[in-house]
């Protein structure tokens, strides 16, 4: 038996290794994204991994252990594009050093929730230059939960809610309709090519005006538009400027954006409010790489340098990030008495919000097409040593008739805990909504990518199909919820597209999501790399 054990373990082993190698080999082969010299200025949600020119060796680990109990979003391997022998071989230096992060944790490299990317500077022209530009790996991380960040997050559901009891006679939805320009709405507005073809766009159009350089101003211009119902740009002006001529050359090339698509309330093209953050720096001019729902106040995780590939706002207090939970709800109009089933842990907020704005929407119209939330937390402030398989607690249940109920419900569960360890108790919840609400027909599950359930073990007492609908997929499916609507017979949603097919597929069949392939292996999905 023991000769069994270790064989087994020697396998996995071995099987993990070559994941992690071909894993190692996909990134290398990967896209170089250029720029002249990225910011080493200290930024919030950042840590800096450094190597020195030429070498793999990370000269600052203790940095890493700081982070080690926290959900990273994204890594940027950082390197420069000088050789001082034409023979150098980059990509084999590069390898190393991506062995070398692997050492400080060896789960980072085969994690597939974390977003990558391989940043090349270009203007280093000798080793003494290199020197002075920064070598290794920039990670972001997601922050820790705490009474404060939660208290935070309440707030920015208030602000994009209004604060305002929707049963009241004029509520603030009714008041936007009557100014015909609305702020949030279930299509939001969007350029035309996607984000990627935005940010061209700005990167081509924005001139350095010659006074901000001569006076050496930089940081990031917000400047607020209208969308309106024919997709044209309208009532363009600054929200928050720097001066030395970046407002107005800002404002200049915003004026000259082709037309949108323009955003829909109720399936009707309407004017909609926007806002997009431009950051000028003395390196160049390029646009954050996220766009805004518009709001009063402004705040974001990244202060990195735009124009970079460093560029990327996370959902954070005072604006939604994407519009994951409208866009799959509106290419569903087929789902009818929902069952929703929340996670309200790490910085679900984002998402929550549009949950419940768009529940709001629904409720006005007579429309209500959710029946039952169930919102979870995993297990209050229970400490994580204590959580148990289907004993973990930290969830809370509510008929959807009235929306008050409703929102104060999601502050209960917010309030009542944040989670703790990253594992959280999906399966749990969706037992008990279950039970609870035996006559909804689509059950829905809004599932944090980052976090796998604990309590996958429970699955096979779930007997109804599960719609799973993913936040946060920057870097890839996580493939425990792969594994789960298969089991279920269920689908699986992105911002991108409807998955509805899992179930039919067989062993050693692939699957393409977004543009990295998957394949069942022994009966659960896994993550394959082509280069």
């Amino acid at each position: 038996m023991r000769l069994f054990t270790f064989l087994l373990t020697l396998l996995l082993t071995v099987n993990t290794a070559l994941g992690q190698m071909d894993k190692i080999e996909y990134l290398l082969n990967s896209k170089v994204q250029l720029t002249d010299k990225i910011d080493q200025g200290q930024k919030e949600n950042t840590i800096f991994l450094k190597t020195k020119f030429a070498s793999p060796i990370i000269i600052n680990p203790s940095e890493f252990k700081k982070i080690q109990d926290n959900v990273i979003l994204k890594i940027e391997l950082v390197f420069t594009t000088y050789k001082s022998i034409q023979t150098f071989d980059q990509k084999a230096l590069n390898r190393k050093r991506l062995q070398s992060l692997n050492r400080l944790d060896s789960e980072i490299i085969g994690n597939e929730m974390i977003e990558w990317k391989i940043v090349g500077q270009t203007a280093c022209s000798s080793p003494r230059q290199g020197d002075d530009y920064f070598h290794g790996f920039v990670i972001t991380y997601r922050p820790t939960s705490t009474d404060e960040t939660v208290e935070k997050e309440i707030e920015y559901i208030e602000k994009v809610l209004s604060g305002e009891d929707p049963q009241n006679e004029a509520t603030e939805l009714e008041v936007i309709e009557e100014s015909e320009v609305f702020t949030i709405v279930e299509e939001m507005p969007t350029y035309k090519g996607g984000e990627k073809a935005l940010f061209e766009y700005l990167s081509k159009s924005i001139k350095y005006p010659a006074i901000a350089k001569e006076k050496g101003i930089q940081g990031i211009v917000y400047i607020t538009f209208v969308i309106n119902e024919s997709g044209e740009v309208t009532s363009v002006r600054p929200l928050r400027g720097i001066g030395g001529g970046c407002d107005e050359e800002a404002i200049r090339v915003i004026k000259s954006m082709p037309k949108w698509t323009p955003g829909k309330q109720r399936g009707k093209s309407v004017s909609t409010a926007y806002t997009l953050p431009i950051r000028f720096t003395l390196d160049g001019s390029i646009p954050m790489t996220e766009s805004m729902f518009y709001a009063d106040e402004l705040s974001s995780t990244s202060d990195t340098v735009a124009g970079s590939p460093l560029t990327h706002t996370y959902p954070t207090n005072y604006y939604v990030s994407d519009s994951t939970v409208f866009k799959i709800f509106n290419r569903n109009p087929n789902w009818n008495k929902m069952l929703v089933v929340c996670d309200f842990t790490g910085s679900m907020s984002p998402y929550t919000a549009q949950l419940l704005v768009w529940h709001k929407l629904n409720i006005k119209t007579n429309k209500q097409r959710i029946e039952y939330f169930t919102f979870f937390n995993d297990g209050d402030h229970k400490p994580d040593r204590q959580k148990r398989i289907g004993k973990t607690g930290g969830i809370y249940h509510n008929r959807a008739e009235n929306f008050k109920d409703i929102k104060d419900l999601a502050e209960k569960t917010m309030r009542g805990g944040y989670g703790g360890d990253t594992p959280e108790n999906n399966i749990e919840a969706l037992l008990e909504a279950i039970k609870n609400c035996e006559n909804c027909e689509d059950i829905i599950m809004i599932a944090d990518n980052f976090a796998t359930p604990r309590d996958l073990s429970l699955l096979k007492k779930v007997n109804k199909p599960i719609r799973v609908i993913m936040c946060g997929t920057f870097g890839g499916i996580n493939t425990a919820y792969l594994d789960l609507v298969r089991q279920t017979k269920g689908s699986l949603h992105t911002i991108e597209e409807d998955i509805m097919n899992l179930m039919d597929l067989n062993e050693g069949e692939e699957i393409k999501i977004g543009n990295k392939l998957y394949q069942i292996k022994k009966g659960k999905f896994v993550p394959i790399y082509k280069i």
